[in-house]
Formats: C-alpha cells, sequence, structure tokens
C-alpha cells in the first residue's frame, strides 16, 4: 500500500532513539541503549534499544520491533496508522492508494460517528423527564453535563440506529463501533446497543470521542448496571482512563483513581480535576503505565465497602510496579466519594485526602483487625502474616521502617521478626528461581509457543531456521546467497512460521525491513523475528559461513525428517 522507500524515509526522519525517549527514560549502555519496558512492569531495566539496527527488544516480556512497530503498541493503532502518525510527526506526505485510505477512512469514520452519536444522546437527555430527575438526583449542574458530554440513550431499540442511518452511516460502521448490533434474524435491521441509560462519552487525551460508558436507569436488577463499549479500531478498555483528557492539565504531581464516572464527574465538579477512573474493566498494568506518564503519584479513591478495599489492594500492586507512589483514601460515613462530596463538600474531602494511607499501613491495619493481639497464638499468625507481606516486592529502606512498626505494634523482636522476613525471602528466592529455569526449559523445548507452534515437533530443525532467519534479519545482504548460492528455498524450512518469514525476505531480498512486514505479521510475530536477530548480534560469528553451515543442517534435518521407514533402514545396512 506504501511503497518501501516512503517507509524507509519515514523511519529514517522518526529516529527510533527520539521517538522512544518520549515514553522511555533511556540510558547509554555501550552501543545500545537501555530503560523500564514501557509494556510490562518492571524494576531492572531489561528494554533494549539497538542504535545500530534501528530496532528494540525487552528481555522480559519480548516485546520488539522498530520504530513503526512501537507506536503501533504505545498508540494502539494499526499499521497503516502508526505510518500516518509518523508521517505526519516528521512532515512527509503519504501518497494513499484505494486500499489505505479505506483503513484510514474506517477509523476516521467511527471517530466521526461517535461524535454524532454523543450529540445525539446529549440532546435526548433535555427531552426525558426521567433522565433529569437521574441527574438532578446526581447533583449535576448544567456546566458539568456540557463539559463531559452526558448524555441519555432513549429506552427504544431503533432510536440511535435510525438517527445514524440518516446520517449515512452503515450497519457495519454502527457494529463495528458497538453502537448498533445487526439483528440476527434479519440482517436489514440494526438495534441500539445503549437503551435507556445515562451515556458518559470516553474521550481521548487528543480530544476525539472514542467509546461510552452507560449508566442504566431501570429498576429491573437483572439488567448490567453499566455497558462500556467493547474494544473497536479505535479503543481499547484496558488503555484509556475516563477523564484523562481534562486530567493531564492538572496532575503532574498526583491524580486521583476513582472507580466509577460519576465519582469522577463529580471530583471534577469540586475542583479535583486531576481525578480518572478505569473504562468498564479492573484497573490494568497498562492503565498504570498510562498513568506514570502524566503524574508521580496517585491517591486510589474506592469505594469503601468490602469489594471496593479488596481493588484497591490488587491497584497498589500495579501502581508500584511502575514506580509510582500510591496512597489509599479511605472514604468515611459515605459509601463513595460522589457521596461523601454532596453530603460534606469540598473542604471535607480534601482533608480526607491529607488522611491518605500507604499500601503498608492499609494492609497493616487490614491484617491486625484479624487477630486478637492479646492472645499469643493470634500474635504469632500476626506475625507470620506480616512477615509474609514484607518478604516480597518492598525496597531494604521499606522494609527496615515497617518491621520496626511491626515489632513495636506487636510487641516482639525487631532481630527475630527481621530473621523471619529474610528467611522467607530466601524460601522465595529459590521458589522463582526454580519457576524461571523450568519456564525457561519449557520455552526452549517449545511448550506454549503460540507464535511457532510446530517448534515441538521438531526442535533441531527449528533451531536452524531460527539461526538461518536471524542472521539474515540482522543482514539483509546475504539473503541473496541464501537463495542462490546455497540454494535455500521455503520447503527447506520445517516450521510454517519460519516459512513464512523466509518467504517475504526472499521476495525483499536485501531491501529487507522489519518495517516492511508490519501489515502481514502481527506484533507477537514480529517480536519472534527481533528475537532470532538480537540472539545472533550477541554472537561474533554471523557471516557467510556460518549462515551456509546452518542451511547444510537444516536440509540434513528436513531430509532425515522426510525419509521413509525403508529408507533408514537403508541406510543403517549401509553403515554395517
Amino acid at each position: 500500500m506504501i511503497s518501501p522507500q516512503i517507509i524507509e524515509e519515514i523511519k529514517y526522519r522518526n529516529d527510533i532513539e527520539e521517538v522512544i525517549s518520549q515514553h522511555v527514560s533511556l540510558k547509554r549502555a555501550g552501543n545500545n541503549l537501555n530503560g523500564l519496558c514501557p509494556f510490562h512492569s518492571e524494576k531492572t531495566p531489561s528494554f533494549t534499544v539497538f542504535t545500530g539496527t534501528k530496532s528494540f527488544y525487552c528481555f522480559g516480556c519480548g516485546a520488539g520491533g522498530d520504530v513503526i512497530s512501537f507506536v503501533m503498541r504505545t498508540e494502539n493503532l494499526t499499521y497503516v496508522d502508526a505510518l500516518r502518525t509518523l508521517a505526519k510527526r516528521s512532515g512527509i506526505e503519504i501518497p494513499e492508494d484505494e486500499k489505505s485510505q479505506q483503513m484510514g477512512v474506517r477509523r476516521e469514520r467511527i471517530i466521526e460517528m461517535n461524535k454524532d452519536a454523543a450529540r445525539f444522546f446529549h440532546e435526548c437527555l433535555k427531552n426525558s423527564k426521567e433522565a433529569q430527575e437521574y441527574v438532578a438526583k446526581r447533583k449535576l449542574s448544567t456546566s458539568l453535563i456540557k463539559h463531559f458530554g452526558v448524555g441519555y440513550a432513549p429506552d427504544s431499540f431503533e432510536s440511535l440506529a435510525k438517527h445514524l442511518k440518516s446520517k449515512g452511516y452503515t450497519q457495519e460502521e454502527m457494529s463495528e463501533g458497538f453502537l448498533c448490533s445487526i439483528g440476527k434474524k434479519d440482517k436489514t435491521k440494526s438495534y441500539d446497543i445503549f437503551r435507556n441509560r445515562i451515556m458518559f462519552p470516553i474521550i481521548d487525551v487528543k480530544g476525539d470521542i472514542i467509546a461510552f460508558g452507560g449508566r442504566t436507569l431501570s429498576s429491573d436488577k437483572s439488567e448490567a448496571k453499566y455497558i462500556n463499549t467493547n474494544d473497536t479500531p479505535v479503543f481499547n478498555k484496558r488503555r484509556n482512563l475516563f477523564a484523562l483528557n481534562y486530567a493531564k492539565n492538572s496532575c503532574s504531581e498526583q491524580m486521583i483513581l476513582c472507580e466509577g464516572y460519576m465519582d469522577v464527574i463529580s471530583l471534577h465538579g469540586a475542583g479535583f480535576t486531576n481525578a480518572v477512573a478505569s473504562c468498564g474493566t479492573a484497573f490494568t498494568p497498562d492503565q498504570a503505565r498510562l498513568m506514570k506518564k502524566y503524574t508521580k503519584s496517585v491517591i486510589i479513591c474506592f469505594d469503601a465497602d468490602e469489594a471496593g478495599q479488596r481493588n484497591a489492594d490488587k491497584v497498589f500492586k500495579l501502581l508500584s510496579e511502575v514506580g509510582l507512589e500510591a496512597k489509599l483514601l479511605k472514604v468515611e460515613n459515605a459509601k463513595d466519594p460522589d457521596e461523601f462530596i454532596g453530603k460534606f463538600g469540598k473542604e471535607a474531602f480534601s482533608r480526607l485526602m491529607n488522611r491518605s494511607r500507604s499500601r503498608f499501613d492499609f494492609k497493616f491495619s487490614s491484617i491486625i483487625s484479624k487477630y486478637n493481639l492479646n492472645d499469643a497464638n493470634d500474635k504469632v499468625k500476626a506475625a507470620a502474616e506480616l512477615s509474609d507481606l514484607l518478604a516480597v516486592g518492598w525496597s531494604e529502606v521499606e522494609r527496615d521502617v515497617y518491621s520496626r512498626q511491626v515489632s513495636k505494634q506487636l510487641d516482639i523482636s525487631f532481630e527475630s521478626f527481621k530473621a523471619d522476613i529474610k528467611r522467607k525471602m530466601s524460601k522465595n528466592e529459590k521458589a522463582d528461581k526454580k519457576d524461571v529455569t523450568r519456564s525457561v526449559m519449557l520455552s526452549t523445548e517449545g511448550y506454549g509457543d503460540r507464535v511457532n507452534p510446530d517448534r515441538i515437533r521438531n526442535q533441531s530443525a527449528a533451531g536452524a531456521e531460527d539461526a538461518i532467519l536471524g542472521i539474515l534479519a540482522t543482514y539483509p545482504e546475504l539473503i541473496p546467497k541464501a537463495k542462490d548460492k546455497a540454494g535455500l528455498t521455503e520447503d527447506d524450512f520445517v516450521t510454517e512460521f519460519n516459512r513464512r518469514v523466509y518467504a517475504i525476505m526472499s521476495q525483499l531480498g536485501n531491501g529487507f525491513d522489519i518495517g516492511l512486514i508490519g501489515d502481514d505479521f502481527s506484533q507477537e510475530e514480529i517480536s519472534r523475528i527481533v528475537r532470532n536477530s538480537v540472539s545472533r548480534q550477541s554472537l561474533t560469528d554471523n557471516g557467510e559461513k556460518v549462515l551456509i553451515e546452518c542451511i547444510d543442517r537444516l536440509k540434513a534435518l528436513k531430509k532425515k525428517e522426510n525419509q521413509s521407514l525403508e529408507d533408514l533402514i537403508a541406510s543403517k545396512r549401509n553403515k554395517i
């Protein structure tokens, strides 16, 4: 769709180091650059940018690729949209063919359709008595309703569908954008997904409406309280946060994480414009990394019930893994922040925020509340549970400070409590090493390999294939020699995935580049190709001689695999 020459120019003008530095703090390590991976949570850098090959690879999670792949992953874009983004960034105009135009239009159409749907819902809110009563009850001012674009989906099966159809949108577009579903019996009909619901548009940091959350007004308890947009070409619920488009302007020091849309709106209305919420899903590692881009610390502001506090513990862990300081605000005398502000006002909420507790204080209170500390057996159990807690995931300083707090509160020896923690840490470390060793062994043998599932049936041949493709990906000038001099063909490959990779390498020849194949391979497959290349870069000998040796080995293994039982018997007789 886009010529190799233009892709090459896009990559040239978008230096991988500069692009990745906008998301990752990189430090020089010899010829390369290291940093904390933006695609999984880690405290020790395993993410490497290879300046020589203009590629990246994470030795922790296995993500890899070039600058195009990086933008695809971080921005949740298709291959073509990532190229467009980079082209726009560097002032390159892409002459588009019919197919690429259609893909671009598809994304733009869904965003435009969401905007039209939001206007429709907003107008419907004005004309619904029930919806007006609800927003009045929740004390939503006219300015807040307008600011957040709050609307109402009528209690009708076809009102939105008819409206969008009148605007020229197709059934497929309405379905793909998760606004209307196509009838099961009558495929010509479309039915509204959101019905009799207060609607909350979800807006990305660029200002585009990418999704909706709908809160039911029905008293029928069998109905879901909330319906949220599923993943679409413009929306991934695991990678977005409600109200981040506003919060990003006032959250550099601190962000407030809420559970619901109404909590966020109420907080913004009270002047706490740094509040956000997840979009109809439990808090995810992707959302934690997204928050890390905009703030230094987070106050977790969840409902006061048991479920809300339990969820807070999981969020603490995810925020800690990405290096964010987090505290928990426990809402008092109200079920959630929205109700608290309605009852006591913003000044009271501000005082409540100042009493937020650290993760350890939260866990400490939760643990000791279960035991009678005047009973010796209960005290031992409490100490055991607290030593389990401190044996995992804390710095040495934190562990020392909190151990002193525990020993004082429980009236036990600090030295003995620290010794318990040290013993459990050693035990955990041994178990972790055992798990890692087992995982590496299984991975090497091909178990659980979703990218190349054929590997487990012929590990030796797959190993030879990986070596060949790693050399060719690193030194594309050797591709013609592999074809012409060594006579390597697609049929010589045992595994289907590696056969596909070699086929496209043969087609592109010495002009092979990872950036040219992003439309033909998934991100996981691209990462595997990069991994093969990275594994060869650490070796000193990757020249033509080694390549030919690997090709000869692969052909011998393939020949052996194809031998019949009679051939094998005959070959053994000849040796005798």
